[in-house]
């Protein structure tokens, strides 16, 4: 536990709180599996970070990320990069992830923890894994409901088989 994260009972979450945190986390990946990534900057605060790491260089102190966008302006000029100007090979996707663990901070946001692994389908019919890995991230109420203020997306290993296109 971290300076920021409370702790004692007084730091659980109350129920409607849990419920509206596991709706965004729900959200995140089924706009993403459903290739609706328009709607995935909407899911972030203005200002939210979305980072994209690896834990081999988190362990030796190498906390540069493989992908960085620290507004939702950003998050929206990679999404029309990606229908407008890339080319790369479509792909179905679908995420596995475990149950989160929350943390509520001394801030009042919110730490939430959890695993994923992330398959691949071509339109050929052959699926394989594309990455495993943990979420950290840091959520916060707003008038418009909860939201990433950031998501970190530790990768357990460099071995991701293709480039990072779409938000993991």
């Amino acid at each position: 536990m971290t300076k920021s994260e409370a702790s004692g009972p007084s730091a659980r979450a109350d129920a409607n709180l849990v419920l509206d945190i596991n709706d965004l986390l729900d959200d995140y990946t089924s706009l993403i599996d459903r290739d609706d990534l328009e709607r995935w900057p909407d899911l972030f605060v203005a200002d939210g970070v979305y980072r994209v790491l690896s834990r081999e260089n988190i362990e030796r102190g190498l906390t540069a990320p493989l992908v960085y966008y620290y507004s939702q302006g950003m998050m929206r000029d990679r999404v029309t990069t990606l229908r407008d100007a890339l080319t790369y090979e479509f792909v179905y996707t679908r995420h596995v992830t475990s149950p989160p663990r929350l943390r509520l901070r001394a801030d009042g946001d919110v730490a939430v923890t959890s695993s994923f692994s992330i398959f691949q389908s071509t339109e050929a019919g052959v699926t394989r894994t594309f990455a495993v890995g943990a979420y950290e991230d840091i959520v916060t109420r707003t008038e418009r409901g909860v939201k990433f203020r950031s998501r970190d997306v530790v990768l357990d290993t460099f071995g991701v088989l293709n480039n990072i296109a779409i938000p993991l």
